[in-house]
């Protein structure tokens, strides 16, 4: 999260760094909340905007309302702005300028005001005579005007956003000013995470893999993360080095030494190993893990990445670090129990993103599981992105050294990971479910969840 210095309390952000809240009852009760947002993720534009990181800049807002107040420290919570110092402070422009007469204004400085044509122009002129070139202003306002935003943008102004606007819509707006690279030259990062051991998490991961780089015939990076991991046995190769060598280089990791590190099985799939031997892995620094997802996203347009179950601060940065999250998981109830627990924590720490997409995997062809599909849907309030059946095609292909998306692809389970493959990249639709009343199973995870 990034540090913010505000108007109002908000433990859930504040770091203890920070200077005390200045003296403003009308902001002190805003809390950040942990509601996912549910706006449309998946425009081609959008996704890959919100793949960027923001510098380390300092963000200057003065806001009037207590509304867009607590969209900032939405925005401020978001894992995209780690690096971002936000500091809000109620008022408008005469505000500013008396704040920026006595020290430099911020790389950004964002203020609400309902004003229009020439007082605007007016304020915007004044605040200038206090701002070097290299600042940037964003107005909120509330005036859906084309060519008031024309006038604004040809006098220097970077954006005019018109409310409401959502932590999505300002994110967005700020990426679009300081994002740190082209969009265009990043890759999209796929996590999948099993909710429990043996769910079959690695399988899905391979074979998403295998469907990329061959359906699809994109460029696609394998980081097998798990420290027993098996993509070098399901690929069918073997090298002495791999994700454990990248990840102890730590900043000092570039491109062209994950390219060396990297098994290129053909010109479309490269696979990052996990150790040979348990004994010779490590648990990464949080820090190292994120450098080597942002190298690995210029190197392909698809990084999966294989983790292991379990929750830790790298698991949790490689998640943060991922643009879509793939949670799998089998029909028993101590996966389901998981699957809860997991959504929760991943939703908290991905305020603004997509939640995981659910993957029931395993489902038996006939007869009924100890939970089914339906009882999923039921407690987790979400529908599946696809449900795998129990197939004896997966370990035939396997024994075989091959996925089951190239040994066996017209086997069932290959169909709904080709389904699942589809949907994660945005071909496919993914509705959401809704909650229903309470049965047996949700009583027996009653007050797991809020």
């Amino acid at each position: 999260m990034s540090s913010v210095q505000a108007i109002y309390v908000n433990p859930k952000v504040a770091h203890k760094n920070e200077i005390q809240p200045q003296h403003n009852e009308t902001f002190r009760e805003i809390e950040t909340s942990d509601a996912i947002t549910t706006e449309a993720f998946d425009t081609e534009n959008g996704a890959a905007q919100m793949r960027l990181m923001l510098p380390r800049i300092r963000i200057d807002a003065f806001i009037a309302s207590k509304d867009l107040a607590s969209v900032f420290g939405r925005v401020a919570a978001d894992r995209r702005a780690a690096r971002a110092e936000v500091v809000l402070h109620q008022g408008g422009f005469k505000e500013a300028i008396d704040q920026f007469r006595d020290r430099s204004p911020a790389h950004l400085i964002v203020i609400e005001d309902p004003g229009s044509g020439k007082d605007l122009e007016r304020n915007i002129e004044a605040l200038a005579d206090y701002c070097p070139s290299s600042a940037r202003l964003v107005i909120i306002g509330s005036r859906n005007d084309i060519a008031l935003y024309r006038r604004l943008t040809r006098i220097g102004v970077s954006d005019y956003l018109v409310q409401p606007i959502s932590p999505r819509d300002l994110l967005g707006c700020i990426l679009s000013i300081f994002g740190d690279t082209d969009q265009n030259e990043l890759g999209t990062v796929l996590a999948f995470i099993g909710a429990r051991g043996g769910s079959g998490a690695s399988t899905v991961a391979h074979n998403v893999a295998a469907s990329l780089s061959g359906t699809s015939e994109a460029t696609t990076l394998l980081i097998d993360a798990d420290i027993f991991g098996t993509a070098a046995l399901q690929f069918d190769f073997s090298t002495p080095q791999g994700f454990v060598e990248a990840v102890k280089e730590g900043e000092a990791l570039d491109y062209e030494m994950l390219d060396r590190l990297v098994h290129w099985r053909d010109k479309r799939l490269g696979v990052l190993s996990a150790p040979h031997r348990p004994d010779e892995s490590l648990a990464p620094d949080a820090g190292s893990l994120r450098h080597l997802i942002d190298q690995a996203r210029r190197m392909a347009q698809f990084v999966v990445l294989d983790l292991p179950h379990g929750w830790n601060p790298w698991i949790a940065a490689a998640l943060a670090s991922s643009d879509r999250i793939g949670l799998v998981t089998t029909p028993d109830l101590p996966s389901l129990r998981n699957s809860r627990t997991l959504l929760d924590l991943i939703q908290k720490l991905r305020l603004n993103d997509r939640p995981p997409e659910i993957i029931l995997n395993r489902v038996p062809p006939r007869g009924k599981p100890p939970v089914s599909p339906a009882d999923y849907e039921r407690i987790l309030g979400r529908q599946m992105a696809t449900t795998i059946p129990l197939d004896p095609a997966v370990p035939s292909a396997e024994m075989s050294g091959r996925v089951l998306i190239e040994g066996a692809p017209n086997a069932p389970a290959a169909k709904a990971i080709g389904t699942l493959t589809a949907q994660m990249i945005g071909r496919g639709p993914i509705v959401e479910g809704k909650s229903t009343s309470m049965n047996v199973l949700r009583r027996l995870l009653k007050g797991k969840r809020k």
